[in-house]
C-alpha cells in the first residue's frame, strides 16, 4: 500500500495557534494549509482536497466552527475533522461531534495530541476500504495502536505485536486454518485499541490500583474497541475476538460474561497469550513477574479463568520459550528508545 503525505486544513483567528501546530504536524508527515477565517477555510475546500480539516469551534465569540464541520461534510465527506475548543463541554462541540465530527481537542492544543488523534482517525479511515489485504490490515492496525495507546502507555510498547506472535504459536499448535489465524493476529494486535476511547487515559498509568469507578470505566475497552475497528468484511471475526480477550472460561469475566465455548476458541487463545504477555511487563502499577510465578498463576487458573485446550499447549510453549519471552518486553522499550535512566519506560502523553 503506497502511503502519500496526508494534508491538513488548520482553522483558527487565532494565527500563532496555527502556526504552531503546523509547524509540528509538518515534523510528523503531515503537508499543512491555513486559513483564518471560515469563509477562507470554505474557499479552499472548494478547491484543493484535504485528508483532514483542523477548525476552531469560536471565532470572534461566534460559534462558526460548525460552518467549516458542514462545508467539509458537504465538499470532502471523506476528510477527517477535529474541533478546536476552549470549552470541551460546550453544547456546540458535542452537537458538532454528533453531526460527523471524529473528535475534539482542548485548547490550548497539545501538538503531540493532536497529531495523535489525526493519526488514528486517518488509520481508522483507510481500514474501510474493501482493496486491504491482510499485509495492508496488519499495518494499519500496528500503526493505529502505535500511534495511538503505546503512545499513552509506553509500558505497552510492543504488547500487540508480542501478543499476535503468541497467538500464532498456539494456533500452529492447535491446528487452526490459516484464514483463522490471521484473523485471531489482527484481533491481537488491536485487542486493547478501545482504551484509546476511554473517557480518562489517566487511568492507563495511574500508580496503584484503580478504584471500582475507575475499572468499571476500564471494563468498556473491549466493546469501544471491537466498534470502533471498521466494518471492513475481514474484521467481522476480529471484532468478535477484540470484544472476547477479557472474558473467563469459568464466566467471571466481562463484558458478557461468557462460559466456556461460549467464548471463541480464538477469544480464548488471546485471553491466555495476552495475560501471559501482561504478566511479563512492567506496568505503572506493578513489576515483571518472575517466570516460576507467572506458571504457578496459569496453573492455578486453569479451567477457572482460562481454557485446559488452550492453557496446556501454552505451559508447554513456556518450558522451552518462557525465559526469553519473559525478557522481550523490557528490550522492546530499550530498542523503542522508550527507557530512561533506572530501566522505566518514558515519561507518558496522558501525565503531560
Amino acid at each position: 500500500m503506497i502511503e502519500t503525505r496526508p494534508s491538513v486544513l488548520l482553522v483558527d483567528d487565532d494565527a500563532r495557534t496555527i502556526e504552531i501546530l503546523a509547524a509540528y504536524l509538518e515534523t510528523q508527515g503531515f503537508g499543512t494549509t491555513l486559513a483564518r477565517a471560515p469563509e477562507i477555510a470554505v474557499q479552499l475546500m472548494r478547491t484543493i482536497a484535504f485528508d483532514a480539516v483542523v477548525t476552531d469551534v469560536v471565532f470572534d465569540g461566534f460559534a462558526d466552527g460548525n460552518l467549516v464541520l458542514s462545508a467539509a461534510r458537504d465538499l470532502q465527506p471523506r476528510a477527517v475533522v477535529v474541533l478546536m475548543t476552549g470549552y470541551p463541554a460546550i453544547e456546540n462541540a458535542v452537537r458538532a461531534i454528533k453531526s460527523g465530527a471524529n473528535d475534539y481537542v482542548q485548547k490550548p492544543v497539545d501538538p503531540a495530541v493532536l497529531a495523535t488523534f489525526l493519526q488514528r482517525a486517518l488509520r481508522e479511515r483507510d481500514i474501510t476500504r474493501p482493496d486491504l489485504t491482510f499485509g495492508d490490515l496488519v499495518d494499519i492496525l500496528s500503526a493505529m495502536v502505535a500511534n495511538t495507546i503505546e503512545r499513552v502507555d509506553p509500558y505497552t510498547a510492543g504488547h500487540g505485536s508480542r501478543t499476535r506472535k503468541y497467538c500464532r504459536y498456539l494456533a500452529q499448535n492447535l491446528g487452526l486454518e490459516e484464514t483463522r489465524t490471521e484473523r485471531l493476529e489482527l484481533a491481537a494486535i488491536a485487542h486493547d485499541y478501545g482504551k484509546i476511547y476511554l473517557e480518562d487515559l489517566g487511568f492507563l498509568t495511574k500508580n496503584g490500583p484503580l478504584t471500582t469507578e475507575e475499572y468499571e470505566e476500564v471494563k468498556k475497552h473491549p466493546l469501544l474497541g471491537a466498534r470502533k475497528l471498521g466494518n471492513h468484511e475481514h474484521l467481522a471475526a476480529v471484532r468478535q475476538f477484540v470484544g472476547e480477550h477479557h472474558e473467563r472460561f469459568d464466566g467471571g469475566g466481562y463484558p458478557k460474561k461468557l462460559v466456556g465455548e461460549e467464548i471463541s476458541l480464538e477469544g480464548r487463545i488471546l485471553c491466555v497469550a495476552e495475560v501471559f504477555d501482561s504478566l511479563a511487563t512492567k506496568r505503572s502499577y506493578k513489576e515483571v513477574w518472575a517466570l516460576p510465578k507467572t506458571i504457578d498463576f496459569f496453573a492455578s487458573q486453569r479451567a477457572k479463568a482460562f481454557d485446559p485446550v488452550v492453557l496446556d499447549p501454552f505451559l508447554d510453549l513456556l518450558e522451552v520459550h518462557g525465559e526469553r519471552w519473559m525478557r522481550q518486553p523490557m528490550q522492546d522499550l530499550a530498542a523503542a528508545g522508550l527507557l530512561v535512566p533506572g530501566g522505566n519506560p518514558a515519561p507518558t502523553i496522558a501525565r503531560a
